[in-house]
């Protein structure tokens, strides 16, 4: 992501929030003190960094302090927030009938243990079903590649394990590979806040945004225990989370959960940390904060209720949904030369940079971004191989 969380005033800087993956194949930021005269810039990074070298570039970072060290600076000001944090207002929950005992979302990573993942995950439901005969449940997935191969492996796993009864009460949807989501964050509330818990099996995620919309709405998490390190440490139990320590454990926790939902549900448990996921509250805070440390004023803040997908979209020099075609040296210079709106968003800027360029040119700039990222990942593999 590079978004603007505000714009330059006549008495004040603006804020740009940058992260790894949009300087990624860059050495250095373009124009870095000329932006940093008019700019505070923030980094966030998309993993998990115990030992990052500032070198004196950002003045702030959103991260949390477990899960992100930088090893130049003695008191680094780090903001203990993320894009999890700013869930639009659809995952706040309203009073609907929970039609699903539990909702599972992940995605299909050709990675060491996800594909695993996704079996395990339907080996646990069909040891739920012998502890609770009418349990209901949704688990969705997307699925990278060309269809019909891994999906019809996956699902083909799935009708061998379930029984046709059993498949009317639990849902196994596979939809082509997307990012950030394969589906609107509108169709993830609303099944949200028709289910009763959030399973999640991942093993090593610390930071997963489908265990912030849970939260945000709500609704308790059966997971492992890294799951937990998305919250603060007085946080990471019963009732918020119920953590399984192996995969035998998964289905009496889950049934822990969904009874603790059906008869000694308390909202107010989950009041606090609620609002610590949803944006109209973490935006105050936030802003709160970055006018404390930077003397910053109360004018251009640009602010929509879209953030935890704002803040993670990126200016890697193509079109889809999760990138922009301007990349970051783009983005700089437009924001260094030209006068700024403070209506205008990171779309916005996006369509007038395609508008100023023909065909051509916006299919070859693609190419040197495919060709920078496979001379990058060309260099990472020699490195590791040394």
């Amino acid at each position: 992501m590079a978004a603007i969380l505000k714009f330059p005033s006549k008495i004040s800087k603006g804020v740009l929030s940058v992260t790894n993956l949009d300087i990624k194949f860059n050495k250095r930021i373009k124009n870095l003190k000329e932006l940093k005269k008019k700019w505070v810039l923030l980094y966030h990074p998309n993993y998990y960094d115990y030992n990052f070298h500032n070198r004196n570039i950002f003045d702030g970072f959103l991260a949390w302090e477990e899960t992100f060290k930088i090893a130049d600076e003695k008191n680094p000001k780090i903001l203990n927030l993320t894009c999890h944090n700013f869930a639009p207002d659809h995952f706040i929950k309203k009073k609907s009938y929970k039609y699903y005992d539990f909702v599972g979302l992940s995605r299909w990573q050709n990675k060491s243990g996800n594909p695993k993942q996704v079996v395990e995950f339907l080996q646990i439901i069909k040891e739920t079903f012998k502890l609770k005969k009418d349990l209901r449940g949704i688990l969705i997935i997307s699925v990278p590649g060309i269809r019909p191969f891994v999906t019809n492996h996956i699902r083909s796993i799935y009708k061998k394990f379930f029984s046709l009864e059993e498949r009317k009460q639990f849902d196994f949807i596979t939809l082509d590979y997307d990012v950030p989501n394969a589906l609107s964050t509108y169709t993830i509330g609303m099944i949200y806040n028709n289910s009763k818990i959030h399973l999640n099996l991942h093993p090593k995620e610390r930071h997963g945004r489908a265990q912030a919309y849970a939260i945000a709405n709500k609704i308790p998490i059966v997971g492992y225990k890294n799951l937990t390190y998305l919250v603060k440490k007085h946080f990471r139990k019963e009732p918020i989370y119920f953590v399984a320590n192996g995969l035998k454990q998964f289905p009496s926790k889950i049934i822990k959960a969904i009874n603790y939902v059906d008869r000694n549900y308390l909202e107010k448990n989950h009041e606090l940390i609620s609002r610590n996921f949803l944006s109209k509250y973490s935006y105050p805070q936030l802003k709160k904060k970055l006018k404390k440390m930077y003397k910053l004023d109360n004018k251009n803040w640009n602010f929509k209720d879209d953030w935890d997908l704002r803040l993670a979209k990126h200016h890697y020099g193509y079109d889809s949904n999760n990138s922009y075609l301007q990349n970051l040296d783009d983005l700089t210079d437009y924001l260094l030369n030209n006068k700024l709106n403070a209506k205008i968003y990171e779309e916005d800027l996006n369509k007038i940079y395609i508008s100023k360029k023909n065909f051509f040119v916006l299919n070859l700039q693609k190419i040197f971004h495919i060709l920078k990222k496979k001379i990058f990942q060309i260099k990472i593999l020699k490195y590791i191989k040394l």
